[in-house]
């Protein structure tokens, strides 16, 4: 969903009124799979993660105002609130020591690491994050055997294996490949234009 003739900053300036239903609906849509998926990651139980989600929108609901977009960018004001709201999480759970012994095994992201590590984390998942959900939209978009050809190639098998395997020549196998990876490009560029709320205006 994009508000029409919005630019990223006048969303935020729109999602500051914690009225504009419309700004804070775009806000939600961009971010609440990020957000379950970094909880998830930092291994917040999947019974609890919603509720730790909620608190995250009512911390973003009350301190949006405060966001300074010549001190930091968005993701990483974001990415703040996030680990703050995990570390909270796990400290009114049990500590460290009682945590990892009831877990089995430590977390995907310890949320006790260094803040710069878990954020360091959160901006990789970020990436990733982004090139799956233009996956998505690729495989919308591709009919037939050319996503399967394009997920084989990154397996890392070759055009002739890939040929062999699905009964297409290898000439087609190239052709494939290059179209997904040139409509991948081109939908990770969109979204990273649709999620730009945290660049400086120009």
């Amino acid at each position: 969903m994009n508000l029409p003739g919005e630019t990223s900053h006048s969303l935020l300036r729109h999602a500051c009124d914690a009225g504009d239903a419309q700004a804070w609906e775009q806000l939600f849509d961009h971010y609440r799979r990020f957000i379950l998926y970094i909880l998830n990651e930092l291994g917040v139980d999947d019974n609890d993660i919603d509720d730790v989600a909620q608190q995250i929108w009512l911390s973003l609901t009350r301190d949006l105002r405060s966001y300074d977009s010549g001190q930091s960018r968005f993701r990483t004001w974001l990415s703040t609130v996030i680990r703050n709201a995990a570390m909270a999480h796990f400290r009114k759970r049990k500590n460290r020591e009682s945590r990892i012994c009831l877990f089995g095994e430590p977390t995907p992201i310890d949320a006790f690491a260094q803040p710069a590590e878990i954020d360091q984390r959160i901006e990789m998942e970020w990436e990733a994050y982004v090139a799956n959900m233009a996956m998505e939209r690729v495989q919308e978009v591709f009919q037939g055997q050319a996503v399967e050809v394009f997920q084989r190639g990154l397996d890392g098998q070759s055009a002739d294996e890939i040929a062999a395997a699905t009964g297409l020549s290898v000439a087609s196998v190239y052709t494939l490949r290059k179209r997904v990876k040139k409509r991948l490009y081109v939908e990770i560029r969109a979204l990273e234009t649709e999620m730009k709320l945290d660049e400086a205006p120009t």
